[in-house]
């Protein structure tokens, strides 16, 4: 699967990402945002059938996901990977089909909402059980910074070596069913059957009637997480590095995106307007700021990188990654701005939101945001 360089252009190239999407013969989506995953154009995709499309979101190459669409009665073909991937079913019904070389198979059948972790290296095929509709699933993965790292095709898809630590069937033997829910805000599972009414716990650090609960899926080092803005609420503006690919999974609204100095300038702020299936992808140190202005809950997919997991407990014990937002160093690696902090037209503009959507709950007048 690797190709020998011949001339300069093939030799100097930015990305080997690109190069293999380039070679996959379906379509590269790139910017900041995309208004719906569910219905983005697709391309024939001869390695693995079906139809399918990746992204390059947020100006950089950690996390990227892979859209496919499987057609009625379908399958993809079988394929094994040592980048890290978790499932996302946004349409239709199915099964996955996991296995170690020389192990027997285990099928995990999911509907729509569902969410599962492929474990690393090992085998997995997706099949369609509809007779009569197609099936729409995304994987948020770290491939585009594997295949950069190691720049070698046959060592990403073609690679012997098995991950017994990470599954084996004989270790695994409840592997859709094994969940822990570790303490505040961290929950270890595999497979969760709908996303879109799994609990979460409050995070009011974040703002006010907001819930969130960080994932740890597949054995891996996933930063994922599902978090849930209540109706008339917004959360407060946050930046951290890059690689965060949010995804609306329910609700309606809209999200601000603006880099460092456009906090009090209306004209520096983005005004993206999300429903499901949208996507954002903030670049590196570009605030963004998530608005619920419909009736019910907001809830967003979010994920955020395959990097070792280190975490710090607080007081109230909770899970706390390093590099969680701050309010109190606007030098840090992730920073938050607290309500008090932001522009007042910020929270006016989203009255006139509410009042026009015909939501009347509101933030309460002096609410300032934990600090």
């Amino acid at each position: 699967m690797s190709q020998t360089p011949k001339t300069f252009d093939e030799w100097w190239i930015g990305s080997h990402y690109r190069r293999f999407v380039q070679n996959e013969g379906v379509p590269l989506y790139e910017g900041s945002a995309l208004e719906n995953l569910a219905t983005l154009p697709l391309a024939d995709w001869k390695r693995r059938g079906g139809k399918a499309a990746y992204t390059r979101l947020g100006d950089h190459e950690s996390v990227n996901l892979q859209i496919i669409e499987i057609p009625a009665k379908g399958e993809l073909k079988p394929e094994r990977h040592v980048y890290e991937a978790v499932m996302y079913v946004m349409s239709g019904m199915g099964a996955t089909t996991i296995w170690q070389e020389g192990e027997p198979k285990r099928t995990i059948e999911w509907g729509e909402g569902a969410l599962l972790a492929i474990p690393l290296n090992a085998w997995h095929q997706e099949f369609n059980s509809s007779s009569d509709k197609p099936c729409r699933i995304l994987f948020g993965t770290n491939m585009a910074q594997i295949i950069n790292l190691y720049r070698n095709l046959d060592f990403v898809f073609n690679n012997p070596f098995i991950f017994k630590d990470r599954y084996s069937y004989s270790m695994e033997t409840d592997y859709a069913e094994k969940n822990k829910h570790w303490n505040l805000r961290l929950f270890q599972t595999n497979f969760i059957p709908d996303i879109r009414t799994f609990a979460l716990d409050p995070w009011t650090e974040r703002g006010t009637r907001t819930s969130i609960m960080r994932l740890s899926m597949g054995n891996s080092g996933s930063n994922i997480h599902i978090l849930e803005v209540s109706e008339g609420t917004y959360v407060t503006a946050h930046r951290h590095g890059p690689g965060a690919h949010v995804i609306v999974i329910g609700g309606e609204g809209y999200e601000y995106l603006f880099m460092p100095g456009g906090e009090m300038n209306p004209d520096k702020r983005q005004k993206v307007p999300v429903k499901p299936y949208a996507v954002i992808s903030p670049q590196l140190n570009e605030f963004h700021q998530h608005f619920n202005a419909g009736k019910g809950p907001f809830r967003q997919l979010a994920f955020k990188g395959w990097d070792p997991i280190s975490a710090t407990l607080t007081s109230r014990g909770e899970y706390d990654p390093v590099g969680a937002a701050r309010s109190d160093n606007p030098s840090a690696y992730a920073f938050k701005l607290r309500y008090d902090q932001e522009d007042p037209s910020i929270k006016e503009e989203y009255y006139r939101e509410l009042e026009k959507n015909g939501v009347s709950l509101r933030l309460e007048p002096l609410d300032q945001g934990p600090g």
